[in-house]
């Protein structure tokens, strides 16, 4: 039976879509067939990061009515993709309200589906989270984007969509040096877990191997699959995959 799975967040920047990526590529490793759906229309970034240079047909056409789904999927790195566009022009024609019907088609290939949302709350972001079985919560360890996610958990739970927990990415202890400067220490995991009203599936932490990966444009579980990133997403993948 398929799963999807819609990854969100409150707000940008917090990694969201690295996540989105590399849990698909973590679960197509563990020999799911699994397919990732770049559902940020406006401002996609899963091609990018898998290095997906030419996708002449994506979800904009398939949306607008202009290409169909088979056309539209790529596979690289052992996952398959549904990406995107990546022009304004595509972005204004093509109509979210058919997702819907695009979710349900793959989910008779695929063991998997994940959803890779637009950050924050807007009228893009609501649709990817209604056709999901589970909604996984990407946060840094930060007021600001845990403040962010709280309000969109409070919307969340309004449509009445299961949320399976929160990720907390590119945690880090601040140094002995940076505490005696005093600088502020990141928020704790049960603060969290009580703001957002759910348990913390993984917590990822800074690596440096995240960034090399995005630069030669590959997952950070295939780049650096030893990485301490990458053996924490694998670990995410597992818990998912029970």
């Amino acid at each position: 039976m398929s799963k999807v799975y819609t990854v969100t967040s409150g707000k940008g920047g917090v990694g969201k879509t690295t996540i989105a990526v590399n849990l698909g590529v973590s679960l197509s490793r563990m020999r799911k067939k699994t397919i990732v759906v770049d559902a940020d229309l406006a401002m996609g970034g899963v091609a990018a990061i898998l290095g997906l240079d030419e996708t002449p047909v994506t979800l904009h056409e398939v949306l607008a009515g202009k290409g169909s789904i088979e056309k539209a999927l790529y596979q690289t790195q052992g996952v398959n993709v549904l990406p995107s566009g990546h022009t304004i022009r595509g972005f204004l024609k093509s109509n979210p309200k058919k997702l819907n019907g695009v979710i349900d088609k793959l989910t008779k290939k695929y063991d998997y589906v994940i959803i890779d949302s637009p950050p924050g709350l807007n009228k893009y972001s609501l649709i990817p989270l209604k056709v999901a079985d589970e909604v996984l919560l990407v946060v840094t360890p930060d007021h600001p984007a845990v403040q962010a996610t709280a309000k969109l958990r409070s919307v969340i739970d309004v449509v009445n969509v299961n949320v399976r927990g929160v990720v907390v990415n590119r945690s880090r202890k601040p140094s002995f040096l940076a505490g005696l400067m005093g600088a502020k220490k990141p928020i704790s995991n049960e603060h969290i877990e009580h703001r957002l009203k759910t348990k913390i599936l993984e917590t990822i932490p800074e690596d440096s191997a995240v960034i090399e990966s995005m630069n030669v444009k590959k997952s950070v579980v295939i780049y650096k699959p030893k990485s301490p990133a990458s053996k924490a997403i694998d670990a995410l993948a597992k818990n998912l995959s029970k």
